[in-house]
């Protein structure tokens, strides 16, 4: 379709739509100007420019239309995923849902019973200063990295005394079928327990010292790490309430999720209502409240949520209870 008419067509349907929802067009357009200042875009052309806006038009009034829901536990608002649609969002940040679903076999289970543990009425490890700052996975569906990451990032700074920030990029590069056969696949998806298996047999390297590029490249083994970190156990947590909430008495653990409808939240309790689950994003699980929400870490910079968390409904909400992958101290 040319893009002018369907620019047209998505103005006329803003209008008629926004109208009894006393939202304006004006306003609307206003929110894109914000929109561009704080997100910066470079289009190919005035006819990718225009599709855009038709595209943030039709995402803005969905966000009216959400947020005056009242049924609705969580509100969403304009992000950087805005000029997105929910095609290209799932292609360009979140991952085949098969392979982190297919990835829990990978991971011993854990076997160990948890009856006799009391984990606390909440907790959150980011006031016990163990979590690093949230980063920016990009358009590269490397989320499975930055979980896996995140975890051993607080596992070392719990143990070790020290919060160190590690390499996702050598996850994206190394972690693969040819460099050792595992079930990973840089931008396109992977395991957050293949990264963590990757760890326990060679180390990571820092930040610093393998810098995030968000595409996937070559292995690069030239350089030797200075953090003599690899992680000596790990297992696939059983799929119960319970089992997480115990494993995070201990330290912040890799989960993954279905996140397709998460881009445009901005508060309030995420839940996943009304979906068919499909596992398709990893984040990292760094608590829980007294209400039994889960508190998240994202990889989707610190502009997006809550400076980068989200609040996810009790229980298996998401399917969030389905691949947990806990790093211990010993096997």
């Amino acid at each position: 379709m040319n893009t002018k008419l369907l620019l047209a067509i998505i103005f006329s349907a803003f209008i008629c739509s926004a109208y009894a929802d006393q939202v304006s067009l004006v306003e609307a357009l206003q929110a894109y100007n914000k929109f561009t200042r704080n997100y910066p875009r470079i289009y190919l052309n005035e006819a990718e420019s225009d599709y855009r806006l038709a595209i943030f038009l039709e995402n803005y009034q969905k966000i009216q239309d959400h947020n005056n829901n009242p049924e609705n536990t969580y509100q969403i608002g304009v992000n950087r995923f805005s000029d997105m649609t929910q095609q290209e969002f799932s292609q360009k940040i979140l991952q085949n849902p098969n392979i982190l679903s297919n990835g829990k076999n990978y991971v011993q289970k854990q076997q160990a019973s948890v009856n006799d543990v009391q984990p606390a009425t909440s907790i959150d490890w980011r006031t016990k200063g163990v979590v690093t700052p949230v980063k920016n996975q990009g358009e590269c569906g490397s989320c499975w990295a930055f979980s896996a990451t995140a975890a051993m990032e607080s596992y070392n700074a719990i143990h070790n005394k020290v919060l160190l920030r590690f390499s996702e990029q050598e996850f994206v590069d190394c972690t693969t079928e040819k460099n050792g056969g595992f079930y990973s696949f840089g931008c396109e998806g992977g395991v957050p327990g293949e990264a963590i298996r990757y760890a326990s047999l060679y180390g990571v390297k820092t930040e610093a010292e393998y810098p995030y590029v968000g595409i996937q490249g070559s292995c690069n083994t030239t350089n030797s790490t200075t953090t003599n970190f690899k992680p000596v156990s790990y297992y696939s947590l059983p799929e119960t309430t319970e089992a997480l909430k115990v494993a995070l008495n201990n330290a912040p653990v890799s989960v993954s999720i279905d996140a397709t409808l998460l881009g445009d939240y901005v508060s309030g309790v995420y839940d996943c209502k009304n979906q068919t689950i499909e596992i398709n994003h990893a984040v990292l699980a760094v608590g829980y409240d007294e209400k039994g929400n889960w508190i998240l870490k994202n990889s989707w910079a610190d502009d997006w949520g809550q400076q980068g968390y989200f609040l996810l409904a009790p229980g298996n909400a998401c399917g969030i209870l389905e691949t947990g992958v806990e790093i211990t101290p010993t096997n």
